[in-house]
């Protein structure tokens, strides 16, 4: 096997974005979607009537080996490769907004079209009722020419979704509206979880090994490249 695509998504293939941003040593990922039902029953009957979905919610954790702010430029050669002088905690998957300071401290687009989720913002009190949602991607890295050549993707609707947008896909100015992919050419993504927030970390050191940042959150939405999780209740939001 060795030389060739992998074809199955490993931890040693996978990339993890963070507001659009590489989560720089993250150890691992998970999420959960969970569908809360119903079951009325009737009187004379042993089975329920119908199984009604009442929730949808989506909840998951993220764990990153924590370096600190400063110490590539303190080390220096003795870095380890692919780290930043920013340090990697969460404050540090903020985008340069394209309006400078203040465009950042308003959460305005950066150079690259881009949202600031602001993710730091959750465990900053003064900061609870500014903060915003951001999204999480799992993409699988290292495909062959064939792989890229063929990844296209068609929804079935004709408008754009925000979950699209998160997978990488772009509208065609075409009768078909076709979405063609515009992720670099040597991934697929895989996982996206829209609109999240932060609601617990923790911090681990041991004797013997690396510090660790655990970070809980929930998303409004899980999407995979099978299908998009779709909003509730059209029009429910502006009554």
């Amino acid at each position: 096997m060795a030389g060739r695509t992998p074809f199955f998504l490993t931890g040693g293939n996978a990339r993890i974005l963070l507001n659009n941003k590489t989560v720089a040593y993250a150890t691992d990922v998970t999420y959960k979607v969970s569908v809360k039902h119903a079951t009325p029953r009737v009187l004379g009957r042993f089975e329920v009537e119908v199984i009604q979905p009442l929730t949808y919610d989506v909840m998951g954790t993220l764990s990153i080996i924590r370096y600190g702010r400063g110490l590539q430029g303190f080390v220096g050669d003795g870095a380890p490769n692919n780290v930043n002088n920013k340090g990697n905690g969460i404050g540090s998957y903020s985008l340069a907004s394209a309006a400078g300071a203040i465009g950042s401290a308003l959460g305005l687009p950066s150079t690259d079209g881009q949202w600031d989720g602001k993710a730091d913002e959750a465990f900053n009190p003064s900061r609870f009722f500014q903060s915003m949602m951001f999204n999480i991607e799992i993409r699988q890295i290292g495909l062959t020419n064939a792989a890229r050549n063929n990844n296209r993707f068609v929804p079935s609707v004709a408008s754009r979704d925000d979950g699209l947008k998160g997978l990488g896909f772009d509208r065609v100015a075409s009768a078909a509206n076709a979405f063609v992919h515009t992720k670099p050419q040597d991934e697929v993504p895989t996982v996206v979880l829209r609109d999240c927030r932060f609601e617990d970390m923790q911090f681990r050191l041991n004797k013997k090994g690396v510090a660790t940042i655990d970070l809980t959150f929930r998303a409004r939405y899980a999407d995979d490249d099978t299908f998009i999780a779709r909003k509730s209740g059209a029009g429910q939001e502006f009554s």
